[in-house]
């Protein structure tokens, strides 16, 4: 009997925790949205998500590598333009 107590009791610690942190959630969800829209309101408009440093430099190199070869194509455009 005592090993099922505590393992009821354990579920039950489980269970409390799983609800705590999805409350917790729910709420800074609702906060989020409430400072979306104070900010479209005073013109803002644009809601930046907020994303870990590892996505921000993948997402910085990539657009470094698309402006590079925007420029590439660009100097090649302008080789065959000349040579016409």
């Amino acid at each position: 009997m005592a090993r099922r107590n505590n393992r009821t009791k354990i579920k039950q610690q489980y269970e409390l925790e799983v609800e705590r942190e999805k409350e917790r959630r729910e709420k800074l969800l609702k906060k989020r949205e409430r400072k979306a829209q104070k900010d479209s309101k005073d013109g803002k408009g644009t809601v930046v998500k907020k994303v870990s440093r590892k996505v921000l430099r993948r997402m910085q190199m990539r657009q470094a590598e698309k402006e590079a070869k925007e420029e590439e194509t660009g100097a090649k455009a302008e080789k065959m333009e000349e040579e016409e």
